[in-house]
């Protein structure tokens, strides 16, 4: 088997990081590799903010204040846990924002994450595909926040992909469903 089999056979989802920053010439690659994704039309309509702990912060914090006005009483507690982190605790983030013009963008934007985590597995990182790391930067309150992530107008996150070096152990994988193919001969 050819190492770039493997290593979308292997990757794993991570959701416990060491402290330890990752080298800027890893993110470099990593990047480059997003920029690389197919895209609808060849549009290519991406942008890529990378960022460091202290903004993975207040972009947590910025979620932490809104689920703590949830009207539902879980989603509250979830804001109350001192362990809280949208990024589970890694020390960079890739966010991919998409041009809201490009019918196609969260599909090219996700082929564009799906390239980043392949390629921080194959350099020896771990990562985690993330969604629900924008509650507050769709929000009022968190909009300055796209600023300072330097988000271009008229560009809107879609997704983040945490990255750092693994600190879990990680089990036996799941197996894959059953039924999920159809083989027209």
């Amino acid at each position: 088997m050819n190492e770039t089999i493997r290593s979308i056979l292997n990757r794993r989802s991570i959701r416990s990081y060491k402290s330890s920053p990752v080298e800027k010439e890893k993110l470099e690659v990593i990047v480059k590799c997003g920029q690389f994704a197919p895209s609808a039309n060849n549009r290519q309509p991406w942008h890529f903010s990378v960022i460091n702990r202290a903004m993975l912060d207040k972009i947590s914090s910025a979620n932490r204040q809104v689920l703590a006005n949830s009207e539902d009483e879980n989603v509250r507690q979830r804001a109350k846990d001192p362990t809280f982190d949208s990024f589970r605790g890694a020390p960079a983030a890739i966010i991919v924002s998409g041009d809201k013009a490009a019918r196609f963008a969260a599909a090219d934007c996700a082929n564009a994450v799906q390239n980043m985590a392949v390629a921080a597995y194959s350099l020896g990182l771990g990562s985690c595909y993330i969604a629900s790391f924008k509650i507050a930067l769709e929000r009022e309150e968190g909009f300055h926040l796209l600023s300072e992530l330097g988000i271009p107008q008229g560009y809107v996150p879609f997704y983040a992909l945490a990255i750092g070096y693994s600190d879990e152990e990680l089990g036996d994988r799941a197996p894959r469903r059953e039924g999920t193919v159809t083989w027209l001969d």
